[in-house]
């Protein structure tokens, strides 16, 4: 039996994930939907590449069939029937055909497919990067959750000590039943709030295996130290870093690059292209007379020349111009939304620190008040009123200190987020 019970703990313990920070971005990166979505495109993209470079490369066909003719013509000359051609007739050719000259179109859309690579990589650097600053908030949220429903837990039992407490004094007939009374309802007022505390800690480890990509049966515990680090950040230098690091800006320079690779194909449209090739036949039966096997190699030069189709090409230029415009507006729009992020973050990280210290110093305080309070309320000195309100009052600024750390977390986040820089 204790074989049974000591197999059944460690396979329990084999279902539960225990995560450091690290630990849990590794996982996530591994794991994570929309990154293995992002690695899929591109994957696409790399094939994208090979498909735009096979067009530097001959096209090589190879034929072949079988015909047979019931009726064959016959010629007369000079009383003699000479058949033109034989009833089982055979073939088998190669050819090869090879782009000589395009004026730049093949290459450009090679450099175009090389470009939309980067592009995906990028997309995919970038989603690892919010990956990691979700990944951290969550953690540090989950963190947070947990000391709150620890110390929802701790201040209700400090009231169920007080509620018995002050039923024996009741008991004793030190106080009155009113004081009894509000003991026990204060008590049952903070139940509540220990069962939604419990359920936010529960919805929000739901929300981090989806997070995560973890499966949603699976049960994991987070270790970590809530506490701060100090940074001293300039805003003008996160700005730079910003303007100079944020991959959907160097997304967009190479959008714009696409853009012009595709104004000068568009702009080279009407022009001719060259190919030549080669044929090699082998077939039977070879010629007019006879009925056996021969060979034959055509070499072939031309070109393709459209000369009008409908205003196609021109319009397709006059897009290609207009996409350029566009990147470019969009990257001036771009620049000026990144650098309201990064004030907005920078703003926001000032705010929770100043938020950090002086809830830190009301806890001193209310802890300071609940001692005096505790103890003049033992000595008979303070009333069951000033108790609980002191209590509560600490419960308050505990919560206070425990969401302002959670404010600072998610601001440091925001600003790594906003910068384009991993901690």
């Amino acid at each position: 039996m204790l074989i049974i019970l000591t197999f059944l703990i460690s396979v329990a313990n084999l279902d539960t994930l225990y995560f450091t920070l690290d630990k849990a971005v590794d996982y996530a990166l591994e794991s994570n939907i929309e990154v293995e979505q992002l690695q899929v495109e591109f994957e696409k993209s790399q094939a994208q590449v090979g498909e735009a470079l096979s067009a530097f490369y001959p096209s090589i066909n190879a034929r072949g069939g079988y015909t047979y003719i019931t009726n064959i013509p016959v010629l007369e000359f000079e009383g003699m029937l000479m058949p033109m051609g034989q009833s089982e007739n055979y073939s088998l050719s190669i050819s090869l055909q090879q782009v000589i000259f395009s004026w730049g179109k093949i290459y450009n859309a090679y450099k175009i497919s090389g470009i939309g690579k980067k592009i995906t990589e990028l997309n995919l650097v970038r989603k690892k990067q919010e990956v990691r600053y979700s990944v951290t908030d969550a953690f540090y949220g989950l963190l947070v959750l947990e000391e709150m429903v620890q110390l929802s837990k701790e201040s209700l039992a400090q009231l169920k000590r007080h509620e018995r407490a002050v039923e024996t004094r009741y008991k004793a007939g030190l106080v009155p039943q009113f004081e009894l009374l509000r003991a026990q309802v204060q008590v049952a007022n903070l139940k509540p709030q220990v069962i939604e505390a419990e359920h936010g800690l529960k919805l929000a480890k739901e929300g981090f295996k989806m997070l995560l990509g973890m499966p949603l049966n699976n049960e994991f515990e987070v270790t970590g130290e809530l506490k701060m680090a100090d940074h001293a950040f300039n805003i003008e230098e996160l700005i730079d870093y910003a303007l100079n690091n944020r991959i959907e800006l160097k997304n967009l320079k190479d959008v714009e690059k696409i853009a012009k690779l595709s104004q000068s194909i568009a702009r080279r449209a009407n022009l001719p292209t060259f190919v030549g090739g080669a044929t090699y036949d082998y077939t039977k039966p070879f010629g007019f007379a006879g009925n056996e096997w021969g060979s034959n190699i055509i070499f072939n030069l031309g070109f393709e020349w459209p000369l009008f189709t409908g205003f196609k090409n021109l319009y397709q230029y006059k897009q290609a111009a207009l996409a350029v415009k566009e990147a470019g507006l969009a990257f001036d729009n771009l620049e000026k939304a990144i650098t309201l992020e990064v004030k907005k973050a920078y703003l926001n990280i000032l705010a929770a620190n100043e938020l950090i210290v002086t809830a830190q110093e009301n806890v001193g305080q209310a802890e300071k008040a609940f001692e005096i309070i505790n103890t003049r309320y033992k000595n008979g000195l303070a009333t069951n009123l000033e108790y609980m309100d002191a209590q509560l009052a600490l419960m308050q600024a505990k919560t206070n200190c425990l969401a302002a750390l959670k404010n600072y977390y998610t601001s440091k986040a925001e600003i790594y987020k906003a910068i384009g820089k991993e901690e």
